[in-house]
């Protein structure tokens, strides 16, 4: 089970109908909510239970708060796996990520989103060629780098593993 998999239950069970997707845009999800009545004490029920909601279009971007995301950070453990020469360069760029000693309060939000929306997705290669140049640039400037989302990776390396 993937860091998102929590979200998208909890999420699910706030929206009582229409879809509920992983945002291909800014956000973490997608929902098409707005277009049924009650729509407005929906958005108003993600908004208490932490979650950013933005409607545009008739579609509601829904994305974890910056307090969602510590917690989630906090509660993430998972064993790690062994390297495999197909996951070899993300193994190694989650297991750097992974001993950085930064702050949940202070891990950047962007990347940390962007791994969670890949690994929902199955696509390590994909997470690989979008994540390592963001890490660069965050080392380039000298910013905080999202260690959560090595842990996050490691742990769906071992998840997948398993399932070998």
């Amino acid at each position: 089970m993937n860091a998102l998999t929590p979200w998208r239950r909890e999420v699910r069970a706030l929206i009582p109908r229409g879809f509920l997707r992983r945002d291909q845009g800014d956000g973490l999800l997608i929902s098409d909510y707005p277009r049924f009545a009650g729509a407005d004490e929906i958005t108003a029920r993600l908004v208490r239970a932490g979650y950013r909601v933005e409607l545009r279009d008739g579609l509601a971007h829904v994305d974890g708060g910056a307090d969602r995301y510590v917690r989630l950070i906090r509660e993430s453990a998972c064993p790690q796996a062994p390297p495999r020469e197909d996951t070899l360069a993300l193994g190694a760029l989650a297991r750097r990520l992974a001993r950085e000693n930064v702050p949940p309060e202070e891990q950047p939000l962007a990347p940390l989103r962007l791994t969670l929306k890949y690994l929902d997705a199955g696509d390590l290669d994909g997470l690989y060629r979008a994540l390592a140049p963001a890490i660069a640039l965050l080392q380039r400037e000298k910013r905080p780098l999202p260690a959560a989302a090595g842990k996050w990776i490691l742990c769906a390396l071992a998840e997948r593993e398993g399932e070998k």
